[in-house]
C-alpha cells in the first residue's frame, strides 16, 4: 500500500513539473513573456484620427509566441480624450491620455505611452482629406490658426469643426497656386451647407471666380480654347439645390437655384497665381455678408420661397466649408466663430443685396 501511495505522489510531482499540475495545465507565464515595451514614449494624433495599438508596442517571449500568448488588454487614462475600441485608439478631444498595455497571460508585464491629441480646424468626419493634401501645419496652438494646402487634381470641401448654426463668421487667407487646366472655370471660396429633415443637402457658395477660359469660344458646340486668363477681380455666389444642382448648370432656373458669378469685384485690384487674398463671410439667419481683404463687398439673402437652407419657413442651421474646384490652394490664417458679439461686428448697417443672372 505504501508503494502505491509513493508511486502516486511521484506521478503527481511529475505532472506538476511537466504540465503545471494544479495550474489548470497553463504554461509558466514568467517563462513565456520576457518583455513588453512601448516603441514610442509619445504619439501625436488629431481629433477624429485613430491608430492600431498593436503597432506601438513590442512583446517578446522565451520562444515564438502564439496569438493567445500575445493577447493584451488596453486602458486609456482619459477616455474623453482617447477612447479605445477593440485594438484601436481614437482621438476624441484635444489633450493627453496615457495608454497602458498589459499582457493577458502575464499581468506583471505592461508598458505605457502617451497619445497627445491636437486640435483640428477641419472636421475629419464631415470632410474627406486626400492623402495628397498637406495638413502638416493645420493648427498651431501658439497662434490659434494654421494652414493647409490642397491638391489640384481633386475637387473638395473642407468642413470647419464646431460650426453649425444660423449665425457665424468665417474668414481665411487664400492663395491660388495653380489649377487643373481641364477645368476652364475653377472656383475657390467658402460654402454654407445644411441638410433638411429628409437628409437632402443644399448649399450657398461664395467664391473667387478664377476663370481660366474667359477668352474661350464655342463653335458648333465645340470648345475653342483662347489665351488662358490668369488674373481675376470678380467674386460670386451660387446656390446648390436638391443635393447637387449647382445654379450655373444648364437647365437650372432661378426657381430652383440662383447664381451671380460676378456679383462683386475688386476693381483694379487683381488676384493672380500665388498672390494671397482674404475672403470672409458672415451669416445672420437668412442674410450673408461678404468681405474681401477686410472690405465689405455686398450681401446675399436666402429666399423664403425656396428650399435652399430653408425648412418649415425658417432658415436652417449650416455647416461651413472651404472649397476648391480643380485647384491647388493654400488656406491659411483662418478663423471661425459663432460668438454673437463677434458676428454682429460683421453685419453692415446698410446691406446691399445682389441681384441674380437671368435664367
Amino acid at each position: 500500500m505504501k508503494r502505491i501511495l509513493a508511486f502516486t505522489l511521484l506521478i503527481c510531482l511529475l505532472c506538476a513539473t511537466v504540465m503545471g499540475c494544479g495550474d489548470g495545465g497553463n504554461t509558466n507565464t514568467d517563462a513565456v513573456i520576457e518583455s513588453l515595451t512601448a516603441k514610442e514614449e509619445s504619439v501625436d494624433l488629431k481629433i477624429g484620427e485613430s491608430l492600431l495599438l498593436t503597432n506601438y508596442y513590442e512583446i517578446k517571449g522565451s520562444s515564438a509566441l502564439s496569438a493567445a500568448q500575445r493577447a493584451c488588454t488596453y486602458e486609456s487614462s482619459n477616455p474623453e480624450i482617447v477612447k479605445i475600441s477593440a485594438k484601436r485608439a481614437e482621438a476624441v478631444a484635444s489633450g493627453t491620455a496615457t495608454i497602458t498595455v498589459t499582457s493577458k497571460v502575464d499581468t506583471t508585464k505592461s508598458c505605457t505611452f502617451d497619445i497627445v491629441v491636437g486640435k483640428v480646424f477641419i472636421d475629419r468626419d464631415l470632410s474627406m482629406v486626400p492623402s495628397e493634401d498637406d495638413f502638416s501645419n493645420e493648427w498651431d496652438e501658439a497662434t490659434n490658426t494654421g494652414s493647409f494646402k490642397t491638391s489640384s487634381g481633386i475637387t473638395n470641401f473642407y468642413y470647419i469643426a464646431d460650426i453649425y448654426s444660423t449665425q457665424w463668421y468665417v474668414e481665411t487667407d487664400i492663395t491660388l497656386h495653380k489649377v487643373n487646366f481641364d477645368d476652364r472655370w475653377p472656383k475657390v471660396g467658402i460654402v454654407a451647407a445644411g441638410k433638411n429633415a429628409s437628409g437632402m443637402e443644399t448649399m450657398v457658395a461664395f467664391f473667387l471666380n478664377a476663370s481660366i477660359g474667359l477668352n474661350d469660344t464655342y463653335e458648333n458646340g465645340n470648345l475653342i480654347k483662347g489665351a488662358d486668363n490668369n488674373s481675376w477681380n470678380e467674386f460670386g455666389v451660387c446656390e446648390v439645390a436638391q443635393g447637387g444642382h449647382w445654379a450655373w448648370e444648364e437647365g437650372i432656373t432661378n426657381s430652383l437655384a440662383r447664381h451671380h458669378d460676378y456679383a462683386w469685384n475688386t476693381g483694379d485690384t487683381k488676384i493672380t497665381f500665388d498672390t494671397t487674398f482674404k475672403l470672409g463671410v458672415a451669416r445672420d439667419g437668412a442674410n450673408f455678408h461678404v468681405y474681401v481683404n477686410g472690405t465689405y463687398m455686398g450681401s446675399f439673402q436666402l429666399s423664403a420661397s425656396m428650399d435652399i437652407l430653408y425648412e418649415d419657413g425658417q432658415p436652417m442651421a449650416s455647416h461651413v466649408a472651404f472649397y476648391q474646384f480643380s485647384s491647388e490652394v493654400t488656406f491659411s490664417n483662418y478663423l471661425a466663430t459663432e460668438d454673437a458679439t463677434e458676428v454682429a461686428k460683421k453685419i453692415p448697417e446698410s446691406p446691399v443685396y445682389c441681384e441674380f443672372l437671368e435664367d
